[in-house]
């Protein structure tokens, strides 16, 4: 085949990002008058719309429940900014979704809590998964690689009847299963994906599949363990139709990079970073966020991350993304936005 007759190269993929050094304020809270002019800086430009308004309605409509993910494992350190949700519930309330229709969840309440989010919070519904019955039977995830079941996994003591599971002679319980919680499988209708950005000791980075994958999943701790060893797990998980076809965009918080010690708090490696990305590519985002932390690591002598990243050039060739940073564009915007 000629040269000429090759189909050209998908366009590169843009990853939006604003930047101030106003966004954190004294004792590193966020400035929510700031983070307000940079998410809807961002919303604009990533939807091409001219207000906030018309630019969340390009992703959503007033009938969907849409559901916030925020990564709350770093709580206050380097967790989700309750002011960066905060400013994305006011677009989707200025759209036309009303507050009653708009979740914002994370595995664990109390990392919830500690990351300053609040049950009363006129602007969207608080949840964490519960446990016991957080986790929809009827959405499963196989693969080939067993996890030890541990109090908190749906299955756990749950012994009869399974051809997966597996006693040891210590009495562990293993399963090859795992299952999506009920607020992804049930209840919403679209996501907008906001991690932070900090390093993971399990998956390398905690990221934007991180977010939608290992913190959605019981029995997850598998995957982590997976792919530490090269595997794509993640990624094909991610590319489950209950999480790929609902994530609308993710929008990444860099407020404060923890480049180690991830992904609980460990203010010893979190850096103020005054900056939030967001792209319709979660590959870009990801792969952005492993080179900007590996950057922080190399400045402290760290091992790179990227080894156990693997799953993220994975994800690009499941057709989730693209991972190149030469097939990649870095897009500054402006702190307005027309209202």
């Amino acid at each position: 085949m000629a040269q000429s007759d090759l189909p050209p190269p998908p366009p590169k993929s843009k990853v939006y990002y604003a930047i101030d050094g106003s966004a954190l304020s004294e004792g590193n809270r966020a400035n929510p008058r700031t983070v307000q002019r940079m998410v809807d800086s961002l919303i604009c430009n990533l939807a091409q719309k001219p207000t906030v308004a018309q630019a969340w309605a390009k992703y959503v409509t007033p009938s969907d429940v849409v559901g916030i993910k925020v990564s709350a494992s770093g709580q206050a350190t380097s967790g989700t900014h309750p002011e960066v949700v905060d400013a994305i519930a006011r677009g989707l309330i200025e759209s036309g979704v009303p507050a009653r229709n708009i979740i914002v969840w994370d595995r664990n309440i109390d990392d919830l809590l500690a990351a300053g989010f609040r049950k009363d919070n006129p602007l969207y519904i608080l949840q964490g998964i519960d446990p016991q019955n957080g986790y929809d039977q009827d959405a499963q995830v196989s693969a080939p690689v067993l996890g030890k079941l541990i109090w908190g996994d749906s299955q756990f003591g749950k012994r009869d009847g399974s051809r997966i599971s597996d006693r040891l002679s210590n009495g562990d319980q293993l399963s090859s299963r795992s299952f999506f919680a009920k607020v992804l499988s049930k209840s919403v209708t679209k996501v907008i994906n906001v991690p932070a950005m900090t390093d993971s000791f399990m998956t390398g980075i905690n990221g934007g599949i991180v977010n939608m994958t290992v913190f959605n999943l019981d029995n997850w701790r598998r995957f982590g363990q997976a792919s530490m060893d090269g595997g794509s797990y993640l990624a094909e998980v991610y590319a489950d139709e209950l999480v790929k076809d609902k994530v609308a965009l993710t929008m990444m918080d860099a407020l404060v990079i923890q480049y180690a010690g991830g992904p609980m708090p460990n203010p010893n490696f979190a850096v103020n970073n005054f900056t939030i990305f967001a792209s319709t590519d979660v590959i870009a985002i990801d792969a952005t966020a492993v080179r900007l932390i590996d950057e922080l690591r190399k400045g402290s002598k760290l091992p790179s991350i990227k080894p156990a990243c693997a799953w993220i050039e994975s994800g690009a060739q499941l057709g989730l993304g693209q991972f190149s940073e030469t097939r990649t564009e870095l897009l500054r915007v402006g702190v307005e936005a027309l209202r």
